[in-house]
């Protein structure tokens, strides 16, 4: 095993989230969608991680969060190759959206620029999901899938008050890696 805690695990996370940042393409992001996909069973089996951590990858990962679903079948959708659409039905009875690829076009993605640095993020790819017809952007579901982690791995341990002052910037992330 390469691995051997969700700490690790995360820390993969982390790495190809920066690389992400540094240059968005489908490789990456493929990576960071496998690894986020597992580490709901590595958090699960990590006896080191404390209730609040496990309480919040549970809020995380209900079937009605759209952040999970997308993680979680284009995860799926690459293990076994062929896309299948999801019609289970959620725990409040609603249909839970089925995630495609909608389309990857190389070198398009703007990226965005993080003030006061203004240093320029996640040029690169531009890859547009579909969300039971709705386009969403592949970049905003990465950055807000690595913020759940973020906080499960870096903030949830902190006391409340101390939280909001350990948040970093997107600049102070890429040069801590």
């Amino acid at each position: 095993m390469l691995h051997r805690s969700a700490q690790e695990r995360y820390a993969k996370l982390r790495r190809v989230f920066v690389r992400l940042l540094n240059h968005f393409n489908t490789d990456d992001l493929d990576d960071f969608i496998q690894t986020a996909n597992s580490l709901r069973e590595w958090i699960k089996l990590d006896p080191s991680l404390s209730a609040e951590q496990r309480e919040h990858l549970e809020r995380f990962t209900v079937p009605e969060s759209l952040d999970w679903q997308i993680c979680h079948q284009i995860a799926n959708a690459q293990k076994h190759v062929k896309m299948t659409r999801y019609v289970k039905r959620s725990i409040k009875g609603g249909q839970i959206p089925a995630i495609t690829v909608l389309s990857v076009k190389k070198g398009a993605a703007k990226g965005f620029i993080e003030p006061p640095s203004l240093r320029l993020f996640a040029t690169g790819d531009e890859i547009l999901l579909e969300v039971d017809g709705q386009q969403q952007d592949a970049l905003g579901f990465a950055v807000r899938t690595f913020r759940h982690f973020h906080y499960i791995f870096e903030l949830a341990h902190l006391p409340v008050d101390q939280r909001l002052q350990n948040i970093p910037t997107f600049n102070q992330l890429v040069n801590t890696i």
